[in-house]
């Protein structure tokens, strides 16, 4: 229990918390739902893509799962599930590349839960969503990221951050990468995208300008939305594509809130920020991130300059162009981004704040939580569970926590109990503690109902997102 106690941090006291609440239940998972998985595993690191569908009374009827860990493992599915009244509960899945696999799951509605590896065998977490429209082959500008990790000797990071047109299942697009360090744009001069299956599953692939060929897995989430998983020999690779839609040509405008990870060389997961910024006009004003590198803590801000093309692309350079990052505008109010950076490879999302000028009472009620990465022990270290915002200074939060190094897979740290503020920008920071320990969050809010995470006690790396259940 010590690594439990340490990944959670030092802190004691006899805390009261409320208690969750919620009017979930086995009816809440009801219907065939995509979802993706990022983690490290008795067989090492891994990414896993599938589709399950749930009955609405406890049992997972059927499925595809894709495991991507020193090789591609694709099976059938089935499987069972539970659900409290708070949306927490858990999912069971088999067979996999690690056999049967337990998530602890929290719903943050009918639609989308949050799911994290309960078990001894691996140790990550992810998001399942709710599928429609799940035989129609993508059709349309899909703007798409995918992050690689250097999963043994010889392999370099990588994040790809684009946009493919997918035409009668034909492919042209262009991309900008960062692998292990070094970034480069590229076009996608051909591929092609199959039909998918009736459970949405299908094959794909595309050829860069440097006759590099991706091959990939995806699984169609609904028309405007794909899960992505590189099937390359040896690939541990994942991401997902959204279509394009409004007037991406104007490029950056508004408050965004953002989040981003990444790798340190063979430091997998060993990067984290959450920030804001606002843009108008080609100029970025009050950019401010809080980022854990290798277990440091760093809060810094900046100003700069954008320069946008008509696809979406938009060239963002940073305190007088020491900093470089590439967007690719999913519309004006989202899009993915990569950082160009030589030292870390690195990508995320942004989000347009929809709320003006935040404060403590924007954020009130209870959300479904989900962050992993790393410690430094080291160790694989994911939490999930909710949080309770009270509106004024209160939080609570009630978790469950899986430590790689205690061999118990998910276990129950016990309540954690403290407060937050909230700025004018959207920046919130929750100090926690509880029996065994204490927890600091440092969040972007987009809006009332959802916010970028990260931990930022010290020797840690994990992020995620939190969400209003409803």
């Amino acid at each position: 229990m010590l690594s439990l106690i340490a990944a959670a941090g030092c802190g004691s006291g006899n805390v009261v918390l409320p208690n969750p609440t919620g009017n979930y239940s086995l009816a809440s998972l009801s219907g065939s739902y995509v979802y993706q998985i990022h983690g490290t595993s008795n067989l090492g690191p891994y990414r896993e893509v599938g589709v399950f569908t749930a009955d609405g009374a406890g049992h997972i009827n059927g499925g595809s799962d894709d495991f991507a860990v020193g090789g591609l493992f694709s099976n059938s599915i089935t499987g069972t599930y539970t659900v409290a009244g708070d949306g927490t509960g858990f999912l069971t899945i088999s067979p996999t590349a690690l056999g049967s696999i337990t998530f602890a799951i929290t719903l943050t509605n009918s639609s989308k839960l949050y799911l994290m590896e309960a078990g001894i065998l691996a140790d990550g977490a992810g998001v399942a969503e709710l599928q429609s429209s799940a035989s129609t082959a993508p059709s349309c500008t899909f703007v798409f990221r995918l992050h690689e990790i250097a999963a043994s000797s010889g392999q370099s990071s990588v994040s790809e951050v684009g946009a493919m047109t997918i035409t009668g299942g034909a492919v042209t697009g262009s991309l900008d990468q960062n692998l292990g360090g070094t970034s480069s744009q590229l076009t996608v001069a051909s591929g092609t995208f199959n039909a998918p299956s009736a459970l949405g599953r299908g094959l794909a692939s595309f050829t860069d300008n440097t006759s590099a060929v991706t091959s990939l897995i995806y699984y169609v989430v609904n028309s405007g939305k794909v899960a992505l998983l590189v099937s390359n020999a040896g690939a541990v690779e994942s991401g997902s594509a959204e279509a394009q839609t409004g007037a991406v040509g104007n490029g950056l405008s508004g408050s965004y809130a953002f989040g981003s990870r990444g790798d340190f060389g063979n430091f997998y997961d060993a990067a984290g920020t959450v920030g804001q910024f606002a843009a108008s006009g080609g100029s970025i004003s009050a950019y401010v991130n809080d980022a854990m590198q290798l277990g440091s803590y760093s809060n810094a801000s900046y100003t700069g300059s954008y320069t946008t093309q008509p696809s979406g692309r938009v060239a963002v350079s940073l305190n007088s162009g020491a900093i470089q990052e590439v967007f690719w505008m999913v519309s004006p109010s989202r899009a993915f981004f990569m950082v160009s950076d030589p030292s870390r490879v690195e990508d995320g999302t942004a989000d347009l704040q929809t709320v003006g000028s935040f404060s403590a009472a924007t954020i009130k009620g209870q959300y479904a939580i989900v962050m992993d990465g790393i410690d430094l022990s080291p160790e694989i270290l994911a939490r999930i569970g909710t949080a309770q915002f009270d509106g004024s200074s209160k939080l609570s939060v009630n978790e469950l926590v899986n430590a790689s190094n205690t061999g118990f897979g998910a276990t129950s740290p016990g309540g954690l109990g403290g407060t937050y503020t909230v700025a004018s920008n959207g920046r919130a920071t929750g100090t926690l503690s509880g029996a065994t320990g204490s927890l600091t969050l440092v969040m972007y809010a987009i809006s009332g109902s959802d916010a970028y995470a990260l931990q930022v006690d010290g020797g840690t790396n994990t992020s995620g997102t939190i969400e209003l259940q409803h």
